[in-house]
């Protein structure tokens, strides 16, 4: 953790700018003896600044003249960004009776701004200046703030036509730690990309989504993304707030650059004021960069620790990892350290193939791991008469019935070796959590080799645990839509689906299930529910309060 600074300005920066600040001189005294200037001294209450100020960063674009606002000069009258600071009444006469504020920046100057009355005065170089006379009965100071946790120090000092001190004092500031959004969140919004009908379209995918979420989902046509339906691994959400502000951003992934694809559906159909577009890392992409394969926990309390943001976890496959740019400006937040988990046993290689999290107020800490194991999934089939015609499975797996799938001796040994990895990575949660036997829940799963990965697995039944999670807004329940299994013979009869009735007995009885038809578009291409929708969530703990002892202790 690093210290805060907290220096105080000094009378002689005081003196040496006191002329540039209008102060009043022995030269200006009517009686040439420095003595009594013949007005009756301004008695000024002390200013009770605020002893911390706080910001987020000013990286939107509220003109909306395609520039980031940190970026669009110095003199923008209105921002939604900048943190007011008014400077009391009777100072601000003061100030136009011949007192001066003088101010001082320190700290990651390079990062920081101070504006009075939206015209710089600190900030760009410029770390001492005077705050001009007054031209209203009203004056404020405005703070603006570049990046994440910018740690500095506000420094003023009045003085009164005869140089003396009347006042002085110091504010701390800060800036907002980037915060990624967690399923315990309220859900605002839920959106996906349209790709129409036919043999490996999602119409009755977009449909469901339609039918459930109404006005709060919305598409992208898949012309204009270049037929791309992986949502969830193009952006990932997060917020910056600070005391009345909330600023939103969206992280847009590597995975397609140069206005590929989803490339550019972030800044075209969501960079708006208070929602900013960001980018970290460059070069060649691996699948580790696609946000599938970034999430987080829910607020715990784990080795004595409290994450009331809970904490981020991604898959590392060896070979290939998440971008080391992304990697470290999440590290450098503090406030949702990093669980790293194995994604090497896997084809696409991304965490939401294998384990989510659930809102649950019947659960100790709130919530449920929901987490794939394969030997239910054996035990599962085991339970189903062997000839039952899976019509979905034989198109698409070459696996007719479950008797064909009970009798790979091949299939049985892979899930074993896979259920090794799962056991591993479910172990390392359960350190890195502290997680209860209770806290989790273990739910069929069925994987198979593909020959394309060099035998990296992919989900055979479809990965229930892959869903959409649309929490309410109490944050006790959620609608969730995992993909539809299609195991019956009568694919439009679900509730003779002896697989999804397994799996509602196992989900919390605070979640609506909505099973929804992924198969074609995102089953058969490699993904699942998750995979191909993305949701704005609304903040719900203030980090300020909440993580100040993650960020650098007390002020």
């Amino acid at each position: 953790m690093r210290p805060l600074p907290w220096p105080r300005a000094r009378a002689a920066a005081v003196l040496s700018l006191c002329c540039a600040a209008g102060c009043r001189t022995d030269e200006a005294d009517p009686k040439g003896d420095g003595g009594d200037t013949g007005q009756a001294a301004r008695a000024l209450e002390p200013w009770q600044a605020p002893a911390e100020l706080i910001g987020v960063a000013n990286i939107d674009d509220d003109d909306e003249n395609g520039e980031l606002d940190w970026d669009d000069g110095t003199t923008l009258a209105i921002d939604n960004e900048r943190v007011d600071l008014p400077l009391p009444a009777d100072l601000v006469a003061a100030l136009a009776e011949g007192h001066s504020l003088l101010l001082t920046l320190s700290g990651e100057v390079e990062s920081i701004r101070v504006y009075a009355d939206g015209q710089l005065v600190l900030g760009d170089g410029m770390l001492t200046a005077p705050v001009p006379t007054p031209t209203a009965e009203a004056l404020s100071l405005q703070v603006e703030f570049e990046g994440f946790l910018n740690v500095g120090a506000l420094d003023y000092s009045v003085v009164d036509e005869t140089m003396v001190e009347v006042d002085a004092g110091s504010i701390a500031l800060l800036s907002a730690p980037l915060i990624l959004n967690h399923h315990l969140q309220p859900a605002e919004a839920v959106m996906a990309v349209d790709v129409g009908g036919g043999a490996w379209g999602n119409a009755a995918f977009i449909r469901t989504f339609e039918d459930t979420f109404g006005e709060s989902f919305s598409t992208a046509t898949g012309g204009s993304v270049g037929w791309d339906v992986w949502m969830q691994d193009e952006i990932e959400f997060a917020t910056l707030t600070a005391p009345g502000k909330r600023l939103d951003v969206v992280i847009n992934s590597i995975r397609s650059q140069n206005g590929r694809y989803l490339d550019r559906y972030p800044t075209e159909q969501l960079r708006a004021p208070d929602m900013a577009v960001m980018t970290w890392g460059d070069g060649f992409p691996s699948s580790q960069d696609s946000f599938g394969n970034m999430e987080v926990t829910p607020p715990l309390s784990a080795d004595g620790v409290d994450y009331p943001f809970g904490r981020i976890y991604y898959g590392d496959a060896g070979y290939a990892q998440v971008t080391p740019e992304l990697r470290t400006l999440l590290d450098a937040q503090q406030v949702q350290a990093p669980i790293v988990l194995d994604v090497s046993w896997l084809c696409v290689g991304h965490v939401d193939e294998f384990m989510t999290f659930l809102p649950d107020p019947d659960a100790p800490r709130g919530f449920r791991l929901v987490y794939a194991d394969t030997r239910l999934g054996f035990s599962f089939l085991e339970g189903q008469p062997a000839e039952l015609d899976l019509p979905k499975y034989d198109a698409g797996h070459d696996y007719p019935t479950p008797g064909d799938m009970l009798s790979d001796t091949r299939l049985r040994a892979y899930n074993d070796d896979l259920q090794v990895n799962l056991d591993a990575n479910l172990a390392l949660l359960t350190e890195e959590l502290d997680l209860q036997p209770d806290e989790i829940i273990l739910i069929p799963a069925l994987f198979e080799a593909s020959p394309e990965c060099g035998g990296g697995a992919l989900s055979l039944i479809t990965g229930t645990v892959n869903m959409e999670v649309y929490t309410d807004p109490d944050g006790q329940g959620a609608v969730v839509l995992p993909p539809d299994p299609f195991f019956r013979s009568d694919t439009r009869d679900l509730p003779s689906d002896t697989f999804a009735a397994e799996i509602e007995a196992l989900l919390p009885a605070s979640v609506e299930v909505v099973w929804t038809d992924d198969w074609s578009a995102y089953h058969l291409a490699w993904g699942e529910v998750h995979c191909g929708s993305n949701t704005i969530r609304t903040p719900t703990a203030d980090w300020w309060t909440d993580a100040r002892a993650l960020i650098g202790g007390e002020l």
